[in-house]
């Protein structure tokens, strides 16, 4: 469980930092962000590994740091679901995010996030 708890720290850190060379290594090649909202729109947002990298590097995402508090993790053979709260200055994250053991290395594979702001 601590390798799972590694690779989310180290995908919200790439987030919070905006290091997308790390994102391309953290998140799995199926990677998907979903959520309801995006900025001002309304509706249900999915983002690919490749959208959700450009997010971050246009800026559009990412750029403040949060602190993580782990609420649950649930671990069945390659797959973890993990609960977490991410808070920054501005925003709160109530994520369930999913890793899955990708030839013995941890990977992001969905983030999906229920979004407030501060």
């Amino acid at each position: 469980m601590q390798q799972v708890k590694t690779a989310i720290a180290a995908f919200v850190k790439a987030g919070d930092n905006r290091d997308t060379a790390v994102l391309e290594q953290i998140l799995h090649s199926d990677f998907q962000n979903i959520q309801d909202g995006f900025f001002d729109e309304e509706g249900i947002f999915v983002f690919s590994k490749a959208d959700y990298i450009e997010l971050i590097r246009t800026e559009k995402f990412g750029g403040s740091p949060r602190s993580i508090d782990f609420h649950s993790i649930q671990q069945t053979g390659n797959i973890a679901a993990v609960q977490v709260k991410l808070e920054s200055q501005y925003l709160i994250f109530h994520s369930l995010i999913v890793c899955v053991d990708d030839n013995g290395h941890w990977k992001i594979i969905n983030n999906t996030p229920t979004i407030e702001a501060i």
